[in-house]
């Protein structure tokens, strides 16, 4: 029998996965998450190390077979995070210590019977990367890794870290810094991608132009921002607005927006846990200013919010990658309903049904591909709504509003937007605080708007990639395309998982 101080070290050396590993090198299971190294701590990006049989080894054979089959194997990595200071359209880099890829190298050596090691001169120093000179940003901890799956699950997380202060770097300091990201990027980019970089930038402005057309279409809907057709009798000269006033346009279709946020059991995510709804007529905004601050506020009690619990799931609660609490609902009553009811439960609520009207719905989550798909899983498919007719993403949302390539996590965002937020993880929170950052986003950009002279048909001032054109009112509203499992899919993973070469 082991003894307690045996358990303790067997618990220590526990992965994300729940399978007892060898670390790959000692010292860094006591770093919690946030943490900062110490000036001068070396590091090796991630992704050299993914890199590393195709750029240095190139004609060894079977070398990239058995680094991709080993990296994980018996192995635990320390993984830290550094973003990049400033507006950014580049990933942000994950690291490690350069002495686990060393001891990782040496591993790989012993197993091919092949003498390995990190190349000299100036390429060397890719893999040992100081940083924190001059006082400029130091990586942070944000987790072990055993998994490709881990790896995923804590590139999620990076949202929750706080922005570094860059207020007290000088100017030299800084631009030093930016030119060694600039090196440390291009360290591992192949040829090809360099040949693709503007093909690249040209999908990435598409894509911003579409997050911006978003927003003006959620704009519309709230009457914020007038319809194309509407302008020449809606735009008024010197004309003011401000969100002590009722919104200045007509609500655009008399929409009904439905926010849904689903809760997946963390060691078998197929299976739902919670369902979580938020809902806005916007009926019920007519003739109510959104906020005398233009933060929407006001219209934040108008939404209405729902929570079930799924019975025969009602013991299975997350708490390994994020704090759940089912028992923690903010806005109102959590039911407990069974699978087998739940989905014409969601149908009754989402379609209306008690009402003769079948108004547009819009459909609203943060990243909420995966919500979508989890809500067909419960038995109710939006796309066979004929009535669903347009989505609104606020991660999406956030990306335009904030001008970022990262979008923000929901805790965050809500933080940014100064939104008071309680119990995330709960799934009716999250839809709530959801459809919160929606309306903050869509009446803070109004008001900005207007805050600069410049009427809403007439004054978007974003140059560059971010233009999504001055006169565009958004255009027609539209839905994606209806998720369709594959049959035997064993990697069921909750959200968006990235691929390598995002790493």
């Amino acid at each position: 029998m082991a003894s307690n101080q045996e358990l303790y070290s067997m618990m220590r050396n526990m992965n994300l996965s729940g399978n007892i590993t060898r670390p790959a090198s000692e010292g860094f299971f006591e770093l919690r998450f946030g943490d900062r190294p110490a000036k001068g701590f070396k590091f090796c990006p991630f992704k050299l190390i993914t890199k590393y049989p195709s750029v240095y080894n190139q004609h060894s054979r079977g070398l990239q077979e058995c680094m991709t089959a080993n990296i994980f194997e018996r192995r635990t990595w320390a993984i830290f995070y550094l973003l990049e200071p400033g507006p950014s359209n580049r990933e942000p880099i994950l690291l490690v210590p350069s002495s686990q890829f060393e001891a990782y190298l040496g591993h790989v050596s012993s197993l091919m019977k092949e003498r390995f090691s990190i190349p000299g001169g100036q390429e060397r120093q890719q893999f040992f990367l100081t940083f924190g000179e001059m006082d400029t940003p130091l990586p942070r901890f944000i987790g072990h890794a055993s998994s490709y799956n881990d790896v995923e699950i804590l590139k999620r997380q990076t949202s929750k870290l706080p922005t570094d202060d860059l207020t007290h770097i000088g100017d030299v300091a800084l631009e030093n810094y930016k030119t060694m990201m600039n090196t440390l990027y291009t360290s591992f980019r192949s040829k090809k991608k360099k040949k693709s970089v503007n093909a690249a930038r040209r999908k990435r402005v598409e894509r911003h132009k579409g997050y911006g057309r978003m927003m003006k279409r959620a704009q519309r809907y709230l009457g914020l921002r007038s319809s194309r057709t509407a302008q020449a009798n809606s735009r008024i000269p010197g004309m003011e607005w401000n969100g002590s006033m009722p919104a200045p346009f007509q609500t655009v279709g008399s929409v009904r927006f439905v926010c849904v946020d689903i809760e997946a059991w963390e060691l078998a995510t197929h299976i739902v846990t919670e369902v979580g709804l938020a809902i806005l007529d916007t009926r019920d905004i007519k003739g109510v200013p959104p906020g005398e601050a233009g933060d929407g506020y006001n219209w934040f009690p108008l939404v209405k919010s729902y929570h079930f619990i799924i019975r025969e799931h009602i013991d299975k609660v997350n708490h390994r990658f994020v704090a759940g609490c089912p028992e923690s609902f903010e806005f109102g009553q959590s039911d407990v309903v069974s699978s087998r009811d739940i989905g014409g439960i969601l149908s009754k609520i989402i379609e209306d049904k008690e009402s003769e009207e079948k108004r547009p719905i819009v459909m609203v989550g943060h990243d909420m591909a995966q919500d979508l798909k989890y809500l067909k899983s419960v038995g109710f498919n939006i796309w066979r709504v004929p009535h669903f007719s347009d989505e609104v993403d606020t991660k999406s949302m956030s990306q335009r509003y904030l001008k970022s390539l990262n979008g923000r996590g929901l805790r965050a965002l809500c933080e940014d937007l100064g939104i008071p937020g309680h119990h995330f993880h709960n799934a009716g929170n999250d839809a709530t605080y959801t459809l919160h950052a929606m309306i903050a986003m869509a009446v803070n950009y109004a008001n900005q708007s207007f805050a600069k002279q410049n009427d809403l048909e007439h004054g978007d001032d974003d140059h560059g990639e971010w233009s999504d054109g001055s006169i565009d009112d958004g255009g027609l509203p539209g839905t994606s395309t209806e998720i369709i499992e594959q049959s035997n899919q064993s990697d069921d993973r909750i959200g968006h998982l990235d691929s390598e070469a995002n790493w």
